[in-house]
């Protein structure tokens, strides 16, 4: 039987190399917990034990991917889901997915395992998103909204944590995270939706939200505003909302693709909620560190389609046949093909490094706030904690926009190697198509991501790493690899002091799209280095990512240096 994790032995490699060991021994108190003999899933004794333990998990989820979720992508698709008197019904290969989720335990993958969840850290979490997006792309608003129980484990208070993480934990509960409005899409200061509290002291909720992934859950996660009389980011506050018939279901939208994900437009009717955290800290303190993960879940999400996509690509032209010739044995196949391998290997680089750094946050801010950390090492612990935040707010709107971006390319690329083929929907290529588009727009456009991640840019906020990796010793035969990653480093920096030479916030705003393409490739090259570890495939893959890399480097400094934005600095005059 097939397996979509053994199977695929780059992301079976990334357990090796990415280093979970800082991570794993502070959420495990340095293996000294005294969990219940009753867990569900007990601690782990040792680093070995914890990785042994994410190893399994993968391996089974791999297997439930392959041969239960995956069977049904097509039918998902086709049949979607209904509303009918306010009820929605999911399709029956996605209930099917997520019994198979919940009797294994993975619908509570990243919850406590006091309320009968795993405990994993997010890095390996993106693994399973990555693996559950392959086998079917709108399983993920079901299975990847575990940040609702997250968000309650780390905010909320022990009698809310008793009441839903359980539910949530087993798979009887499905959460959802309620954000958008008609008039507040990515501009969440914007939101109107009303929170008051009545004569008794009840939270309660009125208006409407649309654009809701998985709206219709049991358990939702709202941003509202508490404060009337404060209109910006400080009157939002966060509330959750137990599915009653105060909240309902006006309709499902009618959408390109995630057919089997009902989004849906929600009217909240005086609806009973509970605040969770502090009043008036809903976005600045919950939501946005939410948005965080958010992000990197949607990149792994299109990563997981663009596997699917390329997989079916080379067993198709493998097999197809054309004037006597295998077509994967046409140059012009055979090129469309390894770039979007080196597209599907660079983006995994680039993603797993990265969540490294928001675990790193996420563990740290919890280790100290629990007392887990020594009073004496307070201080450096919160400077590393610091290090890491800085790095994950830079990486995580630069990592959704890349590796997005990437992904459709991927698939359309994929779509192209079936030629009429892929235009048929039998052939499921264009389902692959249709279902990619949304991760460069929800949660936050390409765009917004590339705007998010501009002032980091500029202000080299990776230097510290890149400093870091230039003194590392150089893996066999790459020494020419090596040079020329440092020398785009150096065409970055040139790109990025004519910006600021140019004294346009306008311009700089027009370029950053060149920016984050450029600052991404460098920092990838140096993950894929890692990754190296001897192997020719690799090597030779990485020079080629690293030649392509300096080549569109140098040609867009030098439309830079010969006015190709200029027209903006009169717009900044204006």
């Amino acid at each position: 039987m097939s397996n979509l994790f053994s199977d695929n032995p780059d992301l079976a490699a990334q357990l090796d190399i990415v280093d979970l060991h800082d991570v794993v021994r502070l959420m495990e108190n340095d293996f000294q917990a005294n969990d219940s003999d009753d867990f569900v899933f007990p601690a782990p004794s040792s680093l070995d034990d914890a990785m042994e333990f994410f190893a399994a998990s993968l391996d089974l989820l791999g297997d439930i991917s392959s041969n239960v979720i995956a069977p049904h992508r097509q039918n998902v698709d086709r049949e979607g889901t209904q509303l009918e008197d306010g009820v929605v019904t999911y399709a029956e290969g996605t209930r099917l997915a997520v019994d198979a989720l919940s009797e294994s335990g993975f619908m509570g993958a990243m919850l406590p395992r006091a309320y009968g969840g795993a405990g994993v850290p997010a890095t390996i979490y993106m693994m399973m998103i990555e693996l559950v997006s392959r086998a079917d792309a709108s399983m993920m608003t079901l299975f990847g909204y575990q940040d609702v129980g997250e968000l309650i484990a780390r905010f909320g208070t022990d009698e809310q944590r008793q009441e839903f993480l359980p539910g949530l934990a087993s798979g009887e509960k499905i959460g959802s995270i309620v954000l958008s409005e008609p008039g507040a899409g990515s501009d969440l200061q914007a939101i109107k939706v009303k929170a008051f509290e009545d004569e008794n002291g009840q939270w309660r909720l009125n208006g409407t939200k649309h654009f809701i992934s998985n709206g219709c859950g049991d358990v939702l996660m709202v941003l509202a505003r508490s404060e009337p009389k404060i209109s910006n980011i400080f009157g939002l506050s966060l509330f959750v909302c137990p599915k009653s018939d105060a909240v309902k279901v006006i309709r499902v939208e009618d959408k390109m693709g995630l057919h089997g994900s009902p989004t849906c437009e929600l009217f909240f009717d005086d609806a009973p909620v509970q605040l969770v955290g502090k009043r008036k800290a809903g976005l600045t303190s919950y939501v946005l560190e939410n948005l965080a993960q958010a992000r990197f879940s949607v990149a792994a999400q299109a990563l997981g389609i663009a596997e699917e996509a390329y997989q079916r690509a080379l067993e198709y032209a493998g097999d197809r046949i054309q004037f006597g010739t295998k077509i994967i044995d046409f140059p012009a196949v055979r090129e469309l093909l390894d770039k979007m391998s080196l597209a599907i290997t660079s983006s995994r680089a680039l993603l797993y490094d990265s969540i490294i750094w928001l675990d790193r946050k996420v563990q740290i801010s919890e280790a100290i706030a629990h007392g887990r950390v020594a009073e004496d090492d307070v201080p450096a612990m919160k400077a590393r904690q610091r290090e890491a935040a800085k790095y994950s707010n830079l990486l995580s709107p630069l990592v959704k926009y890349v590796i997005t971006e990437q992904a459709q390319q991927v698939c359309i690329d994929a779509q192209q190697v079936f030629g009429g083929l892929g235009f048929i929907r039998d052939t499921g290529m264009e389902q692959l198509v249709r279902d990619v588009r949304i991760t460069t727009i929800y949660e936050g456009a390409s765009q917004v991501q590339v705007s998010a991640s501009l002032k980091y840019i500029m202000s080299d906020t990776l230097a510290d790493l890149f400093d870091a990796s230039e003194a590392l010793p150089c893996p066999d035969g790459c020494d020419d690899i090596r040079s020329m990653i440092i020398e785009n480093r150096r065409l970055y920096e040139q790109y990025r002091d004519t910006v600021s030479a140019k004294d346009s916030p306008q311009l700089a705003e027009a370029a950053a799209r060149d920016l984050a393409d450029i600052y991404s490739q460098v920092f990838g090259a140096w993950a894929q280095l890692r990754r190296v570890n001897g192997d020719a495939g690799r090597r030779a893959a990485l020079r080629r990512y690293v030649v392509e890399a300096q080549a569109f480097a140098t040609g867009r400094l030098n439309a830079l240096q010969n006015g190709s934005y200029d027209s903006w600095l009169n717009e900044s005059d204006t």
